[in-house]
């Protein structure tokens, strides 16, 4: 098995990245890189070939698309519990994407940083989160994610923006689709009554928007979680109470900038352990992917991936 494997989503960007992988695979290839690589054909392969890779001595994984392959690439890094397969082994992104909001929070400029890395074996340990809710089934799941999590707006504008995929043209970009849905998600905003437990502190509000961020960046660029870090062992969760739907579209191009917190409905907390219960089912996203529904228990998971940076 070659050191190096590069898992390709044909489907992300809708199969523009498979363009872009044949466009830096000659540039692998003169790089002098030893690897492997794998077309995926359905949702939850790239994990389960992460996963069987690391488990075979893969040095390097990396994941060729958007956000989204490299969550199921992540999944694939961790074994049954929260402890990697092979803590000495790294993992990568060569970004192609609807949102690509990951590369962002890493100051990724695109697939050059990603080879420079391969190439000189560099790397950081970024820490990581283990969420667990309930599936669209209602049946009790978890996973890991690394961006950002998103409750209530969130879910529903990354649920729309993938429902979209292949019905809005190509050229319109990740920042226009996601803007665009969450106009539209906005027709069935509603505050409900949240009880949200940050490591001992439980706070009590009302709120349609929640954001637990490892990354700063979500949603095609826009900067939900402006002072993020994800090697610091914290969480930081950005809280709306009794924001109104006109709220919401006002302060939509400052959160572009970060600028939201400015708002005297939005505050900004930090934690390493956090629940979050609703009144009524709250969607949450994770990763640009509406995976299932509150209640939710979340915890970060220090320094728990060597990412290639």
């Amino acid at each position: 098995m070659k050191q190096t494997l590069f898992i390709i989503n044909p489907a992300s960007a809708r199969g523009a990245t498979r363009r872009a992988w044949a466009v830096a695979r000659k540039q692998v290839v003169a790089a002098g890189v030893d690897f492997d690589e794998h077309v995926t054909a359905r949702s939850g392969e790239a994990t389960e070939v992460a996963r069987e890779a690391l488990r075979n001595g893969t040095a390097q994984v990396v994941a060729v698309g958007g956000d989204g392959t490299l969550s199921e690439v992540v999944n694939g890094y961790f074994d049954g519990g929260c402890r990697a397969i092979n803590g000495a082994a790294s993992i990568g992104l060569l970004p192609s994407g609807t949102g690509s909001d990951f590369r962002r929070s890493l100051e990724l400029t695109g697939p050059d940083d990603c080879i420079r890395a391969l190439v000189r074996s560099e790397h950081r340990l970024i820490d990581a989160v283990h969420a667990e809710f309930l599936n669209c089934d209602g049946a009790s799941v978890s996973r890991f994610f690394i961006n950002v999590a998103s409750f209530g707006l969130g879910g529903d504008v990354s649920a729309l923006v993938n429902r979209w995929r292949n019905t809005i043209p190509r050229w319109v970009g990740g920042r226009a689709r996601f803007s665009a849905a969450a106009i539209a998600a906005l027709g069935r905003y509603k505050n409900i009554a949240v009880s949200l437990r940050l490591d001992d502190r439980e706070i009590k509000i009302n709120s349609n928007l929640i954001v637990v961020a490892n990354g700063r960046f979500a949603g095609g660029g826009m900067m939900l979680a402006p002072h993020a870090e994800m090697d610091d062992g914290l969480l930081d969760v950005i809280v709306t109470d009794g924001a109104t739907r006109l709220d919401v579209v006002k302060e939509l191009p400052r959160i572009q900038r970060g600028e939201h917190l400015k708002n005297p409905k939005v505050s900004e907390r930090h934690a390493r352990d956090i629940s979050i219960n609703s009144e009524q089912p709250m969607p949450i996203d994770l990763d640009g992917e509406m995976v299932g529904f509150t209640p939710a228990h979340l915890r970060v998971v220090p320094s728990a991936i060597r990412f290639m940076s």
